[in-house]
């Protein structure tokens, strides 16, 4: 397999009877540039779109992409480290998640908050959460996936089953992305949205919340089963 095949089955998945395995954080993610966007007034020009969804988006997929990477690669010594400490690392990972969720709630309540509002630190705190997402999610093994995983698990492959891994799931993030600035599009179009676009901002925060408390709480393989419930019906 290719470095753009394995991005490309990546993407595909997205838009696949897979994204059912995706949900785990899809709704999350698009809560989470949902929550970013409307934190403040809403402006319908390329520049709010780009510093308030593109740019954190960019961001998250970085973290997200090389984490998901490095926990695969149980053939190497750093992935056999992450692994062991993945209980550890989940729950700093739920933490993270739900300080995100608080920065959204909060955004235009408390003073020091929205001083923290600049795309320099909207884009760090944006990495750090994609790793956060890498470190919950626990993927579907799909045909593509389990060709790479297959080398990942071997010392004399695991580097470019690692680099596979790295274009696989920056195909899931060109997914999300996409799927997320069309979510932002259609949303500020509608009236009603950008008129109370402060309850919009609080409805992403508090979404984003759930999937901290699911993490914290040690429900995420319930949520897990939950939703691949769908798959099998």
């Amino acid at each position: 397999m290719g470095y753009l095949a394995a991005f490309g089955q990546g993407f595909a998945s997205f838009f696949s009877i897979w994204q059912v395995c995706i949900l785990q954080i899809s709704p999350f993610f698009l809560a989470f540039v949902t929550g970013l966007y409307f934190a403040d007034r809403p402006a319908r020009g390329a520049n709010a779109l780009w510093r308030r969804v593109i740019l954190p988006a960019l961001c998250f997929a970085v973290g997200f992409s090389i984490f998901y990477a490095l926990s695969s690669v149980t053939g190497l010594r750093i992935g056999r480290i992450l692994s062991y400490n993945s209980g550890v690392l989940r729950l700093v990972a739920g933490a993270w998640i739900l300080a995100m969720c608080l920065f959204i709630v909060l955004r235009g309540r408390v003073a020091w908050i929205d001083r923290l509002d600049r795309p320099l630190l909207l884009g760090a705190a944006s990495l750090i959460l994609g790793t956060a997402f890498a470190l919950v999610y626990s993927p579907c093994i799909t045909p593509a996936l389990s060709e790479i995983l297959g080398m990942t698990v071997r010392p004399e492959t695991a580097v470019r089953g690692g680099v596979l891994a790295l274009f696989y799931s920056l195909g899931i993030d060109l997914g999300l992305g996409v799927t997320g600035v069309a979510l932002i599009l259609l949303l500020r179009r509608v009236g009603a949205v950008a008129r109370n676009y402060r309850h919009a901002k609080d409805a992403g925060g508090v979404i984003l919340g759930v999937l901290a408390v699911l993490n914290l709480s040690g429900q995420m393989t319930a949520y897990k089963a939950f939703v691949l419930g769908f798959l099998v019906a």
